[in-house]
């Protein structure tokens, strides 16, 4: 979420890696996960680029995901 749809807020963008061995839905799940785990007000996830790393067989065995989360800014630590 921009600025310009939170009136009056500020919203914060962070880059971050989530990984899965499962799928690159989870990777974004997991990424999410984390962060409102010291985050609060998360608005939304934009994923950016995602990669997987592939097995001697062949078989994908870890989801990747570079994605950007928002989150609004509490007025108070505006200062």
């Amino acid at each position: 979420m921009s600025p310009e749809e939170q009136p009056g807020g500020v919203v914060k963008v962070i880059e971050l890696v989530g990984s899965s061995p499962n799928s690159f839905s989870d990777a974004v799940r997991n990424a999410v996960k984390v962060a409102s785990q010291s985050l609060r007000n998360i608005q939304g996830v934009e994923v950016t680029g995602s990669n997987a790393t592939v097995g001697s067989d062949g078989s994908l065995t870890n989801y990747k995901v570079d994605c950007k989360v928002a989150f609004l800014i509490e007025a108070d630590s505006l200062g």
